[in-house]
């Protein structure tokens, strides 16, 4: 919640005050405040763990995959835009959130293999990995959140995302 309210990273203080309690009780659950944070990340990942998903994956006409991909992946990034910005921050110094992250874009790279199956299921395995990777790369918060910042707006991004996937996957 204090992340979510601008407090990015929060420290010991924001979170025992939030919690009503003193500092030091703070460090009586966890072990640091890197530990509270995975805890928390974790926590955050999970009450929004049911936005992951793509609607119908592999079902319908390639031009609706697509635009369930797109629409479901801008509504994950939006929910989770705050909480990604600082697991990812804190990604570089603590390794578990690192291998968090990767498991979290395996899974995103999962989705795709099966979502596109049809498109991708003609080309030999190691183009295959590199068609995935690619898409993989455009559909990310990483890349979602460069084109927030080039002032698009959502539909824009959409849009943007949208034609990306169609030029790379075309039947």
């Amino acid at each position: 919640d204090l992340v979510l309210a601008g407090a990015t990273p929060p420290s010991a203080d924001d979170i025992a005050a939030r919690a009503g309690v003193s500092t030091a009780s703070v460090f009586r659950y966890f072990d640091s405040l890197d530990d509270l944070r995975r805890h928390a990340i974790g926590r955050y990942l999970q009450r929004y763990d049911h936005l992951l998903g793509i609607p119908d994956i592999g079902e319908h006409g390639f031009a609706r995959r697509v635009a369930n991909l797109v629409e479901s992946r801008q509504q994950f990034y939006e929910t989770i835009e705050p909480m990604a910005r600082l697991a990812r921050s804190l990604a570089l110094t603590v390794p578990e959130l690192d291998d968090a992250l990767g498991r979290v874009r395996a899974t995103l790279a999962d989705q795709l293999s099966e979502h596109f199956a049809a498109e991708l299921g003609g080309l030999r395995p190691a183009r295959r990995r590199e068609m995935v990777a690619v898409v993989a790369a455009l559909t990310s918060y990483e890349a979602w959140e460069q084109l927030r910042r080039h002032g698009l707006d959502r539909g824009a991004v959409g849009r943007a995302l949208r034609t990306g996937v169609e030029q790379l996957l075309a039947p």
